[in-house]
């Protein structure tokens, strides 16, 4: 199949990124491997499970069937985080009201619903360039989750890193940590049944799904992260583009104070951060 044949099928098929995707198969793949997945990404299944990866901040994660594929806006948790440790030179908008702490140089934290561990990964790589030792635990309940995770963290980690089992719905986390991150799932039941049909059919619904108003574990996360944190720790989650004032809430109601919301570059609510109160 030519690359023009790619194209063609692409575009035919109703792909809106056609030209970008028939380029990027026709990069990686040749020969029978190609027409394969030109077919399948004409039938709707997402590029990142048909080349088994994707780009993240730094890194390039193994992704698979199972497994939410990480996306750009999700890196703005990794802003978030990285400025609240002081090592976010470039820091721009929202992220710039997000106090930098005191954060040791033996920085201990926790990624829950880590999904790829693009998350985590990235921040503990990050962090180490800036000459922290770190350690860090990523958390998820999803067997699919745990193993793609446990592999990019073999290829990718610079150490430190530790993948558990945890439901955080009902499990405490173990020990303490300088600050939590978490991109749990939060599509609401109503937008699920709206979704594109490459998110709805190929994507984890464990992965997406929040409950009725999307927040079925955000108010587990805040308290167990608020239970967990040192003094002058700090929580950061993502959530939808509604969901923002709900979520401050949540974290008020389970003693964080100094919240705040950062947009992405969309201009939506993205990221609801909290500090639990040195004094």
């Amino acid at each position: 199949m030519t690359s023009g044949e790619i194209l063609k099928l692409l575009t035919d098929s109703g792909d809106d990124e056609a030209v970008l995707d028939a380029r990027i198969l026709c990069e990686e793949l040749e020969g029978e491997a190609l027409s394969l997945a030109a077919e399948r990404r004409a039938k709707g299944e997402p590029l990142a499970y048909i080349l088994g990866h994707r780009h993240f901040w730094r890194e390039d994660y193994k992704v698979i069937s199972g497994v939410l594929i990480p996306r750009a806006d999700t890196e703005l948790l990794v802003e978030c985080a990285l400025r609240f440790c002081g090592c976010h030179e470039l820091a721009t908008g929202d992220v710039l009201d997000i106090p930098v702490s005191d954060v040791p140089k033996n920085v201990r934290f926790a990624d829950i619903c880590t999904g790829t561990g693009c998350v985590g990964i990235s921040l503990a790589n990050e962090l180490a360039r800036h000459g922290f030792e770190v350690q860090g635990i990523l958390t998820d309940i999803s067997d699919t989750a745990l193993e793609v995770a446990s592999c990019n963290m073999k290829d990718l980690s610079k150490g430190g890193l530790e993948v558990l089992r945890n439901d955080i719905a009902r499990d405490d986390l173990p020990g303490s940590f300088s600050f939590i991150v978490s991109n749990p799932p939060y599509i609401t039941d109503e937008e699920m049944k709206e979704l594109d049909k490459t998110v709805s059919d190929y994507e984890p619904d464990l992965a997406l799904r929040g409950g009725p108003d999307g927040l079925d574990l955000y108010e587990s996360i805040s308290k167990k992260a608020f239970d967990s944190l040192v003094p002058g720790g700090a929580l950061f989650v993502e959530h939808g583009y509604l969901q923002g004032k709900s979520v401050r809430k949540i974290f008020a109601s389970a003693g964080f104070e100094k919240i705040g919301t950062v947009k992405d570059y969309g201009n939506n609510e993205r990221v609801t951060w909290g500090i639990k109160n040195a004094g």
